[in-house]
């Protein structure tokens, strides 16, 4: 007893081809989408990871930052007495000096000072928001961040430690914390973690 042979139309073989075409169309695209949405997700994640950082350095430098901007801007408007049309077309890049140092410089010196304006205010407003809280631990958070980065004479995270009665790695937890809070105000929608 042999095995028989069965014979499939033509209609019937189409049929299939088609129904596994479909199937397997979902079945990519099913994939591509979810590779898609992890790769998005990797990037919004990185993107705020940078973000977060970049408010750390910001906080780190602060000081150096704020001194740089005040004594520089003097000694540019000293030096070479530019009017405001003149800051104007240097920062829109139509200025073309012999001496592009300078330039450089200049243009340095104001994306710095509109940066350091930008973060004050963000700040004040972080203080507000804190000031405001009904959480004592907001509270501490701006006087962590106070201490450590935003006073002309920085307190060590031990001593802020003893004074805020608090263990030391809690002071990097509440740095943590307001730095992202911070970073939410420092770089508005983009400075959210989704």
């Amino acid at each position: 007893m042999g095995k028989q042979k069965q014979v499939i139309s033509k209609e019937l073989l189409e049929m299939i081809t088609e129904k596994a075409a479909t199937v397997a169309t979902k079945k990519a695209v099913e994939v591509a989408i979810n590779t898609y949405n992890q790769q998005k997700a990797i990037e919004e994640k990185e993107k705020f990871d940078r973000r977060l950082s970049n408010t750390r350095l910001l906080l780190e430098h602060y000081r150096d930052f704020s001194d740089y901007g005040d004594k520089a801007i003097y000694r540019i408007y000293e030096k070479l007495d530019e009017d405001v049309t003149d800051i104007v077309e240097m920062m829109e890049g139509r200025r073309y000096d012999k001496d592009t140092r300078i330039e450089s410089i200049e243009k340095g010196v104001m994306r710095t000072k509109i940066i350091m304006n930008h973060v004050n205010t963000m700040l004040k407003v972080y203080k507000q928001g804190c000031d405001k809280s009904p959480n004592p631990e907001d509270r501490r958070r701006y006087r962590v961040i106070e201490g450590l980065y935003l006073k002309k004479v920085p307190e060590s995270v031990q001593e802020i430690a003893e004074k805020e009665q608090i263990a030391e790695r809690t002071v990097y937890k509440d740095v943590t914390t307001a730095c992202k809070r911070l970073t939410a105000l420092i770089f508005g929608i983009d400075g959210f973690q989704r």
